[in-house]
């Protein structure tokens, strides 16, 4: 019993098993990501704007109100929302220019892609998740933020 058991353990085995379960993993995640609707599409697209928009002009108060409850209860003050943007998304304050990308609806939130390019010329592909609250609106509920490294097929 247990040689037969072990033999399920060799490495050719687990690269079997790997297999098997990333393919799984790509049918499950492919049939769990939606298209955005149209109108939903536009809201996300209009309170990342307005989130930038208040950045860029200052209006730190504004720009704290289009996070999510979720980040709020994470940054209680408008102050410690900003230290943390500034931190590690300091871009966002003001950019250059940005552009929106693809989106995608995975898990009930929208996922946004945004192309940002810094004062400094850098480019940097922003991911931003938001999700419907109980209110109807769209919330911000993260930003992941990677170099861009341009379009893909």
């Amino acid at each position: 019993m247990i040689a037969h058991i072990n033999r399920f353990r060799s490495p050719v085995w687990a690269a079997i098993w790997g297999a098997m379960a990333a393919v799984l993993f790509l049918a499950v995640s492919a049939q769990a990501q939606e298209a955005v609707p149209p109108q939903d599409a536009q809201a996300a697209r209009s309170v990342i704007e307005q989130q930038l928009t208040a950045f860029r002009a200052g209006n730190r108060e504004a720009a704290y109100s289009y996070a999510a409850p979720s980040i709020q209860r994470m940054f209680p003050t408008v102050e410690r929302f900003m230290t943390m943007v500034e931190t590690g998304y300091g871009v966002l304050i003001n950019p250059e220019s940005h552009v929106f990308g693809r989106n995608t609806l995975f898990g009930g939130e929208v996922h946004q892609e945004v192309i940002i390019t810094g004062a400094d010329g850098k480019q940097w592909q922003a991911v931003y998740s938001l999700a419907r609250q109980d209110d109807g609106s769209w919330k911000i509920t993260g930003v992941k933020m990677n170099p861009y490294k341009g379009a893909t097929a």
